[in-house]
């Protein structure tokens, strides 16, 4: 219901988002003044700053030829990846940071040439694997440190390992699909894992978290100090009730989604690299001291996106504060009500997963197939890699799990072919939604270790098969 702007036409020049502003309105309450505003004000289609040659990419930054990434900074040749920085020629991944040449890993980091690895880091030629380290040419191995040539945590020949990677053939889909199903069920039920993922952090609750202090309730974080209620963070400090902090630090910081590089900001949503900001969506490049504002760029003292002086700032801000709180809004974050998005169009089906008449009945939109996206497949993709020719990039291709059409490009049958594996045959989306099935809860459980008895937190349910070690038992038994 409001204008949306091309990334060429948001950065340039001859346009200034404070053209389109707003007079404070005390008698009405300021989230409703707030929405009236958003339906004025162009804003940004996506969110995809100095990238090169990466139009489809969402929160992206300084990426180069990346192709349907989201949350990616810092990236190369990549393709459908989320929430990752520093990698290179990498594909369908999750929580991943400087890597090379790997598919289907998540939650790890510094690999190459690896696929389907899980909290894994500084392995190379690996293949579906949990909590490896420094580690070279393993298969289906878990709790490994500095070892090569194992299978299932037993050692092999470099001559009998190769014999037995090359008799799996991932190259052959039908073969790969084995390997991925035993990867995600029989496999994880074979080794101990760990109560939770914390390295090197000390005073922290949480899990999947690294070089991280003094957290309270906070998953999937990295470098973080001095907060609560976080999620998927990076170098964030002193802040609380934050979802998608980086990679850029952050300060002082309270109900803030989507932001990089802000300071002493309240309830932000997609701002990059501002200080002093309240209830600001969209803004970018050095933004101070603005309340309200949308898709401002190195602005100052602005409210409602209308310029004030310094002096008219300072004394009209403490005035907008007092009045939410009287109306109870101070603090609180934008009602979903004024989303614009559908509740099953948003990342908070993949959290919180609601059908059509949940979603409805708590207030929320819906969005309905469009049935042009699902057309039938009439190619017949070859089970094997090296039978797949160039002409697939021109066919359109229907997902096995939802239907749902997508394409294979150049780049992608490239890829697939360099590391020997199938093309898949689901689509993007639902290869994204398996990976997040994979995952730990953002939650932690009272349990007991499985070897010594010890009471802890754990991120595994009662009812999950693995073996949950707490951390002294679990490195007792590392190879």
């Amino acid at each position: 219901s409001f204008p949306v702007y091309c990334q060429e036409c948001v950065w340039a020049d001859n346009w200034d988002a404070s053209e389109f502003n707003a007079e404070v309105n005390f008698e009405k309450p300021f989230f409703d003044q707030f929405y009236e505003l958003m339906q004025k004000v162009p804003r940004l289609a996506i969110v995809n700053k100095q990238s090169e040659n990466s139009e489809y990419c969402n929160y992206s930054f300084a990426n180069k030829n990346c192709y349907l990434t989201f949350g990616n900074h810092y990236e190369e040749d990549c393709m459908y990846g989320h929430y990752s920085t520093k990698n290179r020629d990498c594909m369908d991944y999750l929580w991943f940071y400087e890597s090379e040449l790997s598919y289907g890993c998540i939650f790890s980091g510094k690999l190459y040439r690896s696929v389907y690895l899980d909290h894994s880091e500084g392995c190379q030629d690996c293949y579906f694997s949990v909590d490896l380290k420094s580690c070279k040419h393993c298969l289906f191995c878990s709790n490994l440190r500095h070892k090569e040539y194992y299978i299932f945590n037993k050692k092999y020949s470099k001559e009998d390992y190769f014999k037995q990677l090359e008799s799996y053939n991932f190259g052959n889909y039908k073969n790969f699909s084995e390997a991925v199903e035993i990867f995600k069920t029989e496999f994880r039920k074979k080794f101990p894992v760990r109560a939770v993922y914390q390295i090197n952090c000390e005073n922290c609750e949480g899990n999947n978290l690294n070089n991280c202090k003094n957290l309270e309730t906070c998953f999937d974080c990295t470098a973080c100090e001095d907060c609560a209620y976080g999620y998927q963070m990076d170098e964030t400090y002193d802040s609380m009730d934050m979802n998608c902090m980086g990679y850029d630090k952050s300060e002082l910081c309270y109900q803030t989604i989507g932001c990089s590089g802000i300071n002493n900001c309240v309830a932000c949503d997609s701002c990059w690299h501002n200080n002093d900001l309240n209830y600001c969506n969209l803004c970018f490049n050095n933004c101070q001291d603005c309340f309200g504002c949308i898709s401002l760029n190195k602005k100052k003292y602005c409210i409602f996106n209308k310029q004030y002086s310094k002096e008219e700032y300072e004394k009209l801000v403490p005035q907008i504060i007092e009045h939410m709180k009287k109306t109870g809004e101070w603090g609180e974050f934008y009602p979903i009500k004024y989303s614009p998005f559908a509740y099953n169009e948003t990342v908070a089906q993949e959290y919180f997963a609601l059908d059509k008449k949940e979603a409805l009945n708590a207030g929320f939109q819906w969005k309905e197939k469009d049935l042009k996206d699902y057309q039938k497949q009439i190619y017949d993709v070859p089970l094997d890699i090296n039978d797949v020719k160039k002409d697939i990039i021109d066919e359109l291709l229907a997902c096995s799990d939802c239907g749902k059409n997508y394409k294979i490009i150049d780049k992608e049958l490239e890829f697939y072919k360099k590391l020997n594996l199938p093309v898949p045959r689901k689509c993007p989306e639902c290869r994204h939604l398996e990976r997040m099935t994979l995952r730990s809860p953002r939650k932690l459980w009272d349990r007991k270790c499985k070897k010594c008895e010890k009471e802890m937190k754990a991120s595994y349910a009662l009812s999950c098969p693995e073996e949950v070690y707490c951390e002294q038992c679990y490195l007792s038994v590392i190879l």
